[in-house]
């Protein structure tokens, strides 16, 4: 908006016109100042339309940090002084004044106004413009809890792991530095091949050792590499167990249910060659975490240097189970057992998100995995039990995302991940690195931007 001041010039210039001269000398009195001012008018007035957009670009950034904080009102009004103070110095062209701030509920008005001395329109007796500017934020007040589902199979290996973490990285780094007050932000990460990595949390226990909350993973019954099998004991030993679990029986593995228990990963033991008493003589397979994912859940915190530490340490192996991923990535999300960082679904205060990413089809290796030994499931299946698992999340009031990534990936997983997506905005197909980063950059922003309303 604009605003033209005329000076006493003017009056003056009217009565000078209204002397009884000659018609030629009036005429040319008359058309002078009008020819001058026509000759620079254009000047003045750019110069006026760039103060302007100056006045708004730093009334947005301004508006933008204010409602990123949260505080006192004399806080906020600082932070908002500093940031349009940086953005508008006091040098340039345009001296700024009744700078002011509306802090209502759900939104953050910013207003200011700036004047512009002219040159040739002060002939007419118009010596400054002045400007308007105002921006309107809708504030979010809700604090963000995101979970990372993140895919660490075997065809993760070499380019792909590196980009996955330079992707997720980039989610993290978005994350904290647009969020100021870290009370408002919880992030997890759950990596998944063909089981998921509970660790030391389904024993009661932290990864450091200390109490936790109630045991959710049981022994096995017997066990053909630890006898009795109740002597089975958390480490990375080939006889240990390595912290992936067995999923239990449909319904509940397609639902936020907290009953426990879960069973112990526990891969077969094949003998591939006999001594002439039946007994083993020669191994094929002795280890009983093989395909175990070593990358264990990290539940929601704000703690980024752990989320940071946790995504530099992904490794990859194993086959594709997309919907074990995605049940636990609800499970830590969510205010139930076993884990319960989460808030309530109802909480007015909070938003919830859930990012799942993978680079491959559903394909089942019926040899072993989460679903235990043989179970006969096919890609179909895993497809079923994954897109319920999206049904039932969103119902519960859960926002999902969904990326596939690279170009190997069938049109049948695209679509039933755009399915899976809270809408079709929430889906990205990613099939380069450099597009894999963009898409994890964009969903950041989204979950943690403030929007120009006005």
């Amino acid at each position: 908006m604009f605003r033209f001041s005329k000076s006493k010039l003017a009056a003056s210039m009217k009565r000078w016109f209204a002397n009884e001269a000659g018609v030629v000398a009036l005429a040319f009195a008359l058309s002078m100042p009008v020819f001058i001012a026509a000759a620079g008018i254009s000047l003045d007035m750019a110069q006026a339309y760039n103060v302007r957009a100056r006045l708004s670009n730093a009334l947005d950034k301004a508006a933008l940090a204010a409602g990123s904080m949260h505080g006192t009102e004399a806080e906020i009004e600082a932070k908002m002084a500093l940031f349009f103070d940086a953005n508008y110095p006091e040098d340039k062209l345009g001296a700024p004044y009744d700078i002011e701030i509306e802090l209502e509920e759900g939104t953050i008005t910013v207003s200011a106004k700036a004047r512009v001395d002219t040159s040739f329109m002060a002939i007419l007796g118009y010596e400054y413009i002045d400007v308007s500017q105002r921006t309107i934020v809708r504030r979010e007040l809700k604090g963000v809890e995101a979970v990372l589902v993140l895919d660490v199979t075997g065809s993760m290996a070499g380019n792909n792991i590196a980009a996955l973490k330079t992707a997720s990285h980039t989610f993290i780094d978005t994350m904290f530095g647009r969020i100021s007050n870290l009370e408002y932000l919880k992030i997890g990460i759950v990596p998944f091949s063909v089981s998921v990595n509970v660790g030391r949390y389904g024993l009661g226990l932290t990864p450091e050792g200390d109490s936790y909350g109630s045991v959710f993973v049981d022994h096995p019954a017997t066990d053909s590499y630890v006898s009795p099998a109740s002597n089975i004991t958390y480490g990375t030993g080939s006889t240990n167990w390595r912290g992936c679990i067995l999923e239990r029986a449909s319904p509940k593995d397609t639902n936020d249910d907290a009953t426990p228990n879960w069973g112990m990963y526990r891969y077969p033991r094949i003998c591939s060659r006999y001594n002439s008493n039946g007994t083993c003589r020669t191994w094929s397979n002795n280890n009983a975490n093989t395909n175990c994912t070593s990358s264990g859940i990290i539940p929601l915190t704000n703690d980024q240097v752990r989320l940071e530490t946790a995504i530099d340490n992904l490794s990859v192996g194993g086959g594709t189970y997309i919907p074990i991923g995605t049940i636990w990535g609800w499970r830590v999300i969510s205010p139930d057992a076993p884990f319960t960082e989460g808030v309530s679904y109802n909480d007015p205060d909070w938003n919830k998100f859930v990012i799942i990413m993978t680079d491959g089809n559903n394909e089942p290796d019926n040899t072993y995995s989460a679903y235990g030994a043989n179970p006969g499931l096919t890609a179909g299946n895993l497809n079923t039990k994954f897109a319920t698992i999206c049904s039932n999340m969103k119902a519960a009031g859960v926002v999902v995302y969904t990326v596939t990534f690279q170009s190997g990936i069938t049109n049948a997983t695209r679509d039933i991940f755009r399915q899976c997506a809270s809408d079709t905005t929430k889906y990205f197909n990613a099939p380069t690195n450099a597009s894999l980063q963009t898409a994890f950059r964009k969903i950041a922003n989204e979950l943690s931007q403030l929007h120009i309303v006005e």
